[in-house]
């Protein structure tokens, strides 16, 4: 699990790639409260958030956020209340989000002219159009493919900051140890026995850990882990659905696709595509 010292590790790794990247991140507990935020505030937001009742409208955005992560899982590529492009990202322990990873501050890579047109519409409540417009051009601009890695380094540096706490533990976690066999192993066939054989324990001990830990069954957990390595794929790779569903250990696209679709509310097309995937 992890616990204080793991979010403040996992903080100290937010501050460097702040430092590197120049890009704002925050980091939310499961009640929203911020655990730790980069000290960095851009001018075009330090204007937003003078204007009368422009703080309270980036505080809701930020909540609406986290309450969509906490409900689907999910990472959410979004533009906030002023027109920039956010993205949240969830910290999920035992099957629920424990905590929320929030970065943005930006621009894509589309020509300015119509991130401002969409942006001035986005803010018409401000008194001051002319001094967001001069910050508005200072603000930094990334491309879809540098949005992917950065989520990718920050997914990382989770996974590091959850080793790290399990290696300090000095105990074994079996639920930690099945979520790695699973991943690692996701294009072979996975049932219950084979399962039973990497953990070495029997069936009801594996059962007991899979519902005190996940509320799943053995395979529920397997499907789940699956069609997120599934959605992770379509998102930053452009393989076609029917290498992605084998590599997830799904020989039959259409099987993979009403599987996925019944995961996510969305078939891995449509789902690509809204997440802004390669195509």
């Amino acid at each position: 699990m992890l616990d204080q010292e793991a979010f403040d590790r996992l903080a100290r790794l937010l501050d460097n790639l702040y430092l590197c990247m120049g890009v704002k991140f925050g980091l939310m507990n499961d009640e929203g409260r911020e655990i730790y935020t980069s000290s960095f505030k851009s001018p075009f937001c330090a204007l937003i958030m003078q204007e009368p009742g422009g703080y309270e409208r980036c505080v809701n955005c930020d909540r609406c956020a986290i309450a969509d992560v906490r409900k689907t899982q999910q990472r959410k590529k979004y533009l906030c209340h002023a027109g920039l492009y956010e993205v949240a990202l969830p910290v999920i322990e035992d099957g629920r989000t424990v905590a929320t990873i929030l970065f943005g501050q930006m621009l894509d890579d589309s020509p300015r002219e119509e991130q401002w047109n969409r942006i001035r519409r986005h803010c018409a409540w401000h008194s001051n159009p002319d001094a967001l417009h001069q910050a508005f051009l200072h603000l930094r601009r990334i491309s879809p493919q540098q949005m992917t890695a950065c989520m990718e380094i920050v997914q990382a540096c989770v996974s590091e900051v959850r080793l790290y706490s399990m290696q300090t533990t000095h105990r074994r976690d079996d639920s930690y140890l099945l979520e790695n066999y699973i991943d690692t192993h996701l294009s072979l066939a996975l049932n219950s026995d084979v399962l039973c054989d990497a953990l070495s324990v029997g069936k009801t001990k594996l059962y007991e850990l899979c519902k005190s830990r996940f509320q799943l069954t053995p395979m529920q957990l397997v499907t789940r882990r699956r069609m997120e390595a599934a959605a992770n794929l379509l998102t930053t790779t452009s393989d076609s659905i029917r290498t992605i569903a084998l590599a997830v250990g799904i020989a039959d696209e259409n099987y993979f696709t009403k599987v996925f679709r019944r995961w996510s509310g969305q078939t891995p097309s449509v789902y690509r595509r809204e997440t802004g995937g390669k195509a």
